[in-house]
């Protein structure tokens, strides 16, 4: 894919590049160590002028550091008055592959200069590396130092926003430009081309515009820079308006030890307390026994001390920035939903015990977690994670789905209007992200019902694949040998829902705080990029002698993201960094870990793959989520965080940015 065609889907990381003119020393202060540095602000550090790319403070300017990029020498770059051509490529380096580039560095490479867009390390140059993007071609005056005729062209954008309300008017100038300009032209999206220095526009439709400016001299010569700007509705799908739902499981307060009391409520819009699960009847009971329900609410009912803390009945009550919701169901309970679901009289009796849950915990709503309406649940072969076989009935379940919503809908609204509340209650679903498995449902009606929906961009590969893959990458790696790899990513699942009808604010992309593992990774068989590196290589085993052990050996080789990042709690399985190697896949834009000489576990053959995502990766997809025009995040889990929240707080802030 080209790069100004990726832009369209993937601005964010493109507003890095060329933002503003580098000025004069005087006008921006010393790096400092103990400030507080948010995204767009510049420093002067060793030289030169570093502008952050999000927020930050502790971390030194440098070249290695994606959260800052280098904009320029601070005394404005000089320059003399002979022949040379300091704007052109002979200041701009060789590629290297052993170098770290962040984003807005060039580098020359196969006869162009290139821009990389954020952090990378090891990815050649081209256009379909989405990390790159192909500025210009190299003259001969470029790196032969023609004494004659320099261009010496800049060119650089400056926005009056990047961030509006549909309607409202951007102001683009390109007054900050370097050169001997004799011409500016400019495309908004498809607008254009727009001539002249400065033009005002006016941005009528909700989605991301990618402003590209190219000034020319009068020899021909041409730069170009580009930057986005969102468009969005004053609804909440502007960047920092962004929901971050984090689903907290009933069983993190045993071996994971993490109570409701931990979570960084700060970090999180939304908390959905999992699970509860409908019987067949249509009634709905919390999972677990009294003991472990206390984390829901304390009852005094059982004679073992609640677990540590407060429980979610007691949190909803105390803070009323962040939402808590019930979700009805999962992997391991949605058995009896083809039942609940099926009459008048279940679905009611259904809706009217969402309500009561509802009072008993102080909530905001509920979240319908049927796995699946459409089949390929748990059907009893899972161990401790499914131990039930789902009633499944494709032909009426789709359908009734529709209905449940709608009895949850009606019986909640119909009680907030009893009580005079001043919001509704929110209903949500969590769906499967595979466009093929969700073909069937009632889009149309299900959008109108649903406050947003949770599509589980993640569990996209696991021991049941072919090869090894990335679970849960936000793009397509070209690599990937899997059929249907241009389908099976984030990116992909919500534009497909926005094109059934829901609205992109609607849309929450979810991230793993868990990684998957396989064991007995096989050398690679031609498929692939060839290297032996453990992505998309073929592995040995069955069931559980396929994947590595896991954090705690029983459930499909699934690691916690705390064991992953060096820490243990519980007994868990740790996993030791200097063992393996970790990988950022750029296009995929996830990372995953190898060593082809280690074990999964007890007498597992050598080779575990580990597909996970990073601090790194987190910040990268929270990045392109920010600046794109959907709704926000789910995480399924939090308490699988460290306990100093790594990951949700790289969410949080860079949503926030």
């Amino acid at each position: 894919m080209q790069r100004r065609n990726y832009l369209q889907s993937l601005s964010a990381l493109a507003g890095l590049a060329g933002v503003s003119a580098v000025t004069a020393q005087e006008e921006y202060p010393a790096y400092d160590s103990s400030a507080t540095y948010n995204g767009g602000d510049r420093v002067v550090y060793e030289g030169y002028i570093w502008e952050a790319q999000w927020w930050t403070k502790g971390t030194a300017p440098s070249a290695d550091k994606a959260v800052w990029e280098k904009v320029g020498p601070a005394d404005g770059g000089g320059g003399d008055d002979g022949g040379s051509d300091d704007g052109g490529s002979s200041d701009i380096p060789a590629y290297d592959s052993s170098a770290t580039y962040t984003g807005g560095d060039q580098v020359t490479y196969d006869g162009f200069v290139w821009e990389a867009e954020w952090w990378t390390k090891g990815t050649e140059p081209s256009e379909s590396a989405n990390v790159w993007t192909k500025v210009r071609a190299v003259d001969d005056g470029d790196n032969g130092g023609d004494d004659g005729g320099s261009s010496d062209l800049n060119a650089v954008i400056d926005a009056s926003a990047t961030r509006v309300d549909v309607g409202e008017d951007v102001t683009l100038d390109a007054s900050g430009s370097e050169g001997d300009i004799e011409s500016y032209e400019w495309m908004v999206g498809d607008q254009g081309p727009i001539s002249g220095v400065e033009n005002t526009v006016t941005l009528d439709e909700e989605g991301t515009y990618e402003v590209t400016l190219t000034v020319t001299d009068a020899d021909g010569n041409e730069a170009t820079a580009t930057r986005s700007v969102f468009v969005g509705t004053a609804g909440g799908t502007q960047p920092g308006d962004k929901r971050v739902v984090a689903y907290y499981r009933q069983w993190a307060q045993y071996d994971r030890e993490y109570t409701p009391s931990d979570m960084p409520l700060d970090n999180i819009t939304h908390v959905q307390y999992a699970f509860a699960r409908p019987e067949e009847d249509g009634s709905v009971n919390l999972v677990g026994d009294s003991h472990g329900q206390q984390a829901f609410w304390d009852q005094n009912t059982d004679w073992r001390d609640a677990p540590g803390g407060k429980s979610i009945a007691e949190l909803a009550e105390e803070n009323e920035d962040t939402k808590f919701t019930l979700s009805i169901g999962g992997w391991g309970d949605s058995e009896y939903f083809s039942y609940a679901a099926e009459t008048e009289e279940n679905r009611q009796r259904f809706a009217d015990q969402c309500a009561e849950w509802v009072d008993r915990g102080n909530l905001d709503g509920i979240d319908i977690d049927w796995e699946f309406p459409h089949g390929g649940g748990c059907q009893g072969d899972g161990g401790e994670a499914c131990n039930k076989e789902n009633v499944e009935r494709p032909e009426i379940d789709i359908p009734n789905f529709t209905k449940l919503c709608q009895a949850v809908r009606d019986r909640l609204d119909e009680k907030a209007a009893e009580e005079g509340r001043e919001e509704p209650y929110e209903v949500t679903a969590a769906v499967n992200a595979d466009p093929e498995a969700m073909a069937d449902y009632e889009h149309e009606a299900l959008s109108d019902i649903l406050d947003f929906i949770l599509v589980m961009t993640f569990d996209y590969a696991g021991i049941w694949s072919e090869y090894t893959r990335h679970h849960a990458p936000l793009k397509e790696n070209p690599d990937n040998p899997f059929e249907k790899s241009d389908s099976w990513n984030a990116s992909y699942a919500l534009s497909w829902f926005e094109q059934q009808g829901w609205s992109p604010d609607q849309l929450n992309m979810a991230v793993p705080f868990y990684g998957r593992s396989w064991s007995n990774v096989n050398d690679p068989d031609g498929e692939g990029n060839g290297e032996d590196d453990g992505l998309f290589q073929k592995f040995d085993g069955e069931d559980g002698n396929a994947s590595g052990d896991g954090s705690f050996g029983t459930i499909g080789g699934i690691y916690e993201y705390y064991d992953l990042a060096g820490g243990s709690r519980g007994g868990s399985s740790i996993i030791d960094g200097d063992d393996y190697e970790t990988y950022i896949d750029e296009d995929a834009m996830t990372a995953y870990s190898y060593n082809p000489d280690k074990g999964g576990g007890y007498n597992k053959a050598s080779g575990e793959m580990i597909s996970h995502d990073t601090v790194e990766t987190m910040e990268m997809k929270a990045q392109w989520l920010r600046d794109s025009p959907y709704g926000g995040t789910m995480l399924w889990a939090i308490g699988g965080d460290t306990k100093d929240g790594e990951l949700i707080s790289t969410l949080w802030n860079t949503l926030n940015e």
